[in-house]
This record gives structure tokens, sequence and C-alpha cells, in this order.
């Protein structure tokens, strides 16, 4: 994996650090978040395949995602704080949470030789069930009630964080009463294993499909099997249709937690408990879940080491970053003598000639040939001025002047030539060559009479 993430260094305001993982759908990046008064913060950036964006389906199911999330505010599920779409790229912001999916935990725990305690297994649920709930009783911002089903409760879509609080994410498949995205004929969605029956079958699903859900990934983290078996996906969907859990092992670590797994995990829609939060309080009663600090000691515990070395990565980013922008601070300005001054130069001649062209013209509208008396000078400017016109010259004027006075009466350019210069190309080309009338560059920005 590549320290930078390929692709631009930044996507809007977001300066990219590396790839944190890659799905069917989309690849997360973490990235920072900097702003005035030297705010930053961590993001996760969850960018959608380029192939998957032409779909006009999975485009509306991300925006679907954004929406739903956006509106979902609870501590036990990650936000969507923005969505970015330009460049033909579609891309979430997400809040970053440090840690792994429930998935992710309990298959390192169990590679340790550690198998996730019923205590933090229930604790991981209880978590995501609030979150569940929150997203159940969702409103949208007139305070409509969205009926929001998540349909993709699963391990994977579990984040324990190293705080030791468990976040519900993912909403990409969610359905509620209003979505851009509606689900094509004979096409299901969502993982198997997890599914209710009702889903499987494409009949309408309500909040109780994800109680089923839970139920699902609550007896997988505490027993390490799954209740409808690993086998082929029909025989799993069989067993499904037809309410089969196996619970055994289940009995074995925690009993208490048989007959609510059993009565959540019923093909009978109306024999499960009726909200997430219910599930819940059934499980909190029948198993105590562990506290928050035990579950983020658990954490430290399996997977320490590799969140160390994200730690570490994370720095060594943030300085490469650092030393990029030091590097450009840095950079020396090009001198007067460089090649980008003559370009400086070269655009400072049209205000200058502007500058030079006024002059001329408020001397020449104040000429005698143009029938317009020129400004009476003050008391003590006139006096001043025929003080000077007394004194005897003390040089000779050079050639170029003398030929200049006596090839016209007046030293200042007729009228007739302002005109021409104000009617002049104003391109660059003739903005470069003095006139010959004048010995001045016409300005590009004189209005043309």
């Amino acid at each position: 994996m590549s320290s930078r993430s390929d692709g631009p260094s930044r996507i809007g305001e977001y300066e990219l650090l590396f790839e944190l993982a890659s799905g069917g759908m989309a690849t997360i990046v973490l990235a920072r978040q900097a702003g005035d008064a030297g705010f930053e913060r961590l993001v996760a950036l969850k960018r959608i395949h380029q192939h998957l964006i032409r779909d006009p389906e999975v485009f509306a199911m991300a925006c679907d995602e954004a929406r739903f999330a956006a509106l979902v505010r609870h501590p036990n599920v990650v936000p969507v704080i923005g969505v970015l779409d330009q460049k033909g790229e579609l891309v979430l912001v997400q809040e970053y949470v440090e840690g792994a999916s429930a998935a992710s935990l309990a298959k390192r725990a169990t590679e340790r030789g550690e198998p996730l305690p019923p205590a933090i297994a229930a604790r991981i649920v209880c978590d995501a069930l609030l979150g569940l709930h929150a997203a159940h009783e969702a409103k949208d911002l007139r305070g409509e009630p969205l009926e929001l089903v998540h349909r993709d409760v699963s391990p994977q879509n579990m984040m324990v964080g190293s705080d030791g609080i468990t976040r519900l994410i993912d909403f990409g498949i969610a359905r509620a009463t209003e979505r851009l995205a509606e689900t094509r004929t004979g096409i299901v969605k969502g993982k198997l294993h997890y599914m209710a029956p009702e889903q499987i079958e494409e009949r309408e699903v309500d909040r109780r499909a994800d109680v089923f859900a839970a139920a699902a990934v609550l007896v997988e983290l505490v027993t390490g099997a799954r209740p409808f078996g690993s086998g082929a996906d029909a025989a799993v969907m069989g067993r499904i249709l037809i309410g089969d859990a196996d619970t055994e092992k289940l009995a074995e670590l925690a009993p208490a937690l048989v007959p609510i797994a059993r009565a959540a995990l019923s093909s009978d829609v109306d024999a499960r408990p009726k909200t997430a939060l219910e599930l819940k309080k059934a499980i909190t009663e029948a198993l105590p879940p562990a506290e928050i600090d035990d579950v983020a000691a658990f954490v430290e515990r399996v997977i320490g080491s590799d969140l160390t070395a994200l730690r570490d990565r994370i720095r060594s980013s943030l300085g490469a970053l650092e030393s990029e922008v030091d590097d450009l601070a840095a950079a020396p300005v090009a001198s007067l003598d460089g090649p980008r001054s003559a370009t400086a130069r070269w655009w400072l001649l049209p205000a200058l000639a502007g500058a030079a062209l006024l002059v001329v013209a408020a001397v020449s509208l104040g000429s005698p040939d143009r029938g317009v008396a020129p400004l009476a000078p003050s008391p003590s400017a006139a006096t001043a001025i025929t003080t000077a016109r007394s004194l005897p010259s003390t040089r000779e004027p050079v050639p170029s002047q003398r030929a200049t006075a006596s090839a016209s009466p007046s030293a200042a350019p007729s009228a007739s030539a302002i005109r021409a210069v104000q009617r002049a190309p104003q391109s660059l080309a003739s903005v470069a060559q003095p006139t010959a009338s004048t010995g001045l560059m016409p300005s590009p920005y004189i209005e043309k009479p």
C-alpha cells in the first residue's frame, strides 16, 4: 500500500493521506480537513468506484446513503458530514473512527485464541441497536418520519472504536419512504446470513428486519458460528425461511440469551421484538453488557499493535504533507532579472502608458487650439509661472527636443492625434509599439469614444 493515495493529493478542501480499505463499491481514504485558526481533523472519504458511477442506480444509492446518514444524529452512528460531486467523482465525507469492524475484531481475537467474551459481544450489539433505533426513528428536516430500514446490519457494518464505542455504518442499501434508488426486481441486496425471510422473498420490510439481523450478529459474536450455518447459499436460505436457527452453542455460552435469540430470529415477523430498543433491553436484562472501558481495553489488547502502526503512519503522512507545504512556502520568489520579471514588467506597460496618456490628454484639452480656455492658475501659481518664464535658460535643448519644438507650435499632441491613439487596435502587439505622434504607448483600459 502506498504512503499516499493514488490520483490527486487533494479533493476539495480535503488533503488525502492514504487508503484505509477498499470494497466492491468504494475505496475508503483517510484525509485531513484543515481550516482557519489552526482547525484540523481527520476524516474518512468514501470514494465510489468510477466504473459504478455510470450506473444511475449505484449513484442514487450513494446519494441515499449520504441523505440518510446525515439525518441520523446519534453517538452510535457514523455520520456523513459532507458530499462531493466533482470531476465525475462522488465522495462521501464521513467521521473517522479509529478501530476495527466487529467482524475483523472477532477474527483477530479468535486467531489469538481469545474469542470475544459474551459480555463484550453483548455491548457491541447493544450499541449497534441504539444506533439502529435512532435510524428507525429519524425524521427529515420538516419533521416527517423517514421510516428508515438499514437492511444491511452485519458484523462488517459495526465499527468498534478504540474508545470502546460501537458505531453503525453503511446505509448504502437502506430503504426509506422516499428514496432515489429502488431495488430492481429479482435482485436481493444485503448479506444473506443476516437477512430476514421477508427480505429474501422481496416482501415489504420494516424495522423488524433489522432486529432479525442484529440477533443473528449477536449469536455469531458470542458463539463464533452463524446461526443458519455456513454451507451453500440455497441451504442457508432454506433454513432462514423456516426459522431453523442453531442455538445449541449459544445455550452453552449464554443460556439466558437463547429465548431472546429464538424470538428475534423467528420467521414470523410478529413474534420478534417490535423495535431495536426492545431487543436491546431484553439483552441487557439477560446478559449485562461489558462496560465501555472494558471494550476499549479488549480492542487495545487484540489489535493494539495494528492501531500503533496506523497512528505512526498517520504521523508520517502528516509530516510529509507539512513538508510539502513548507517547501512551497520557502520557494524563492523570481528576481527582477528572471524570466518571470519580464512578464511582470510587460503587464506594467499598459498601466503606465494609460497614466501618461491621461496627462497628455489633459494638457491637450486645456490648449488654445481646442477652443477651450485653460484652467486659470491660482495667484501664487501664476506668480511662480511668470517668474520661471523670466529666468534665462541655463542649458540648450537636446536635438530631439529642438526637432519636436520646430515641428509643432504646441508641445502637446493635437486632438486628432489623441483620437487616433484611442481608436488604435488594443492587441498586445499594438500596446507594445509606441505611437509615432506622441511617443507613448496607448493603454488598453481607455474607453473608445
